[in-house]
């Protein structure tokens, strides 16, 4: 089966091109807002450690939490667009797996991470219904409530940091190798000249 016949699919498919716009858009939210989160999350414990920072004041800790919460909802919500236009990608594109193997190593190295996302987007959401919570119950009964909160609060934090060891740490590297592995297209199958023009006029 040529190119040309692979599921009649084209280039100029407006599908394709909307998806790929997409894709682009959202995985920058999506890996720059991973990047920013833990850097700011790295202001709360001492460097190197998952102890928190006793320096660190209680109305700082408040606002670093807010941050955390907005930054995971872009995070969240842009790896979501970021999937689904891959997927559209991938059923659009015209190109076989077959013939492009940088294709094959990018899809394998974005889904095989799908299950850690899942599982790290539950305790992103687990953390911020809690900071949602906290928000409202600090507007009600004043800042002694966020004190009341504040164990629980790092307790989540702490896990969601140190879930699945350094797994999700891996999965951003493969995402970045992803995107190295597209711009440089490795085991790219090369037709010969003939072929081409074949392809082209069929």
């Amino acid at each position: 089966m040529s190119n040309v016949a692979h599921g009649e699919r084209r280039w100029d498919d407006t599908l394709l091109r909307a998806s790929l716009m997409l894709l682009l858009f959202a995985g920058v939210l999506w890996l720059g807002g991973t990047v920013y989160r833990a850097v700011i999350a790295n202001e709360l414990f001492i460097s190197g450690t998952l102890e928190y920072d006793p320096a660190v004041q209680p109305a700082q800790e408040q606002m670093l939490y807010q941050l955390i919460f907005a930054t995971s909802l872009i995070v969240l919500i842009s790896y979501l667009v970021t999937l689904v236009s891959t997927i559209l990608v991938l059923w659009r594109i015209p190109l076989r797996f077959k013939d492009n193997g940088w294709l094959m190593m990018a899809a394998i190295l974005v889904f095989a991470f799908v299950p850690v996302e899942l599982f790290t987007s539950y305790l992103d959401i687990h953390f911020m219904y809690m900071w949602d919570w906290t928000k409202d119950a600090i507007a009600e009964n004043g800042p002694g409530a966020f004190i009341e909160m504040q164990t629980e609060l790092r307790k989540t934090l702490s896990h969601r940091i140190g879930a699945l060891g350094g797994l999700p740490v891996m999965a951003l590297l493969c995402y970045m190798t992803a995107a190295v592995v597209i711009i440089w297209q490795p085991m790219r199958r090369s037709y010969e000249a003939g072929t081409t023009d074949n392809l082209e006029n069929n």
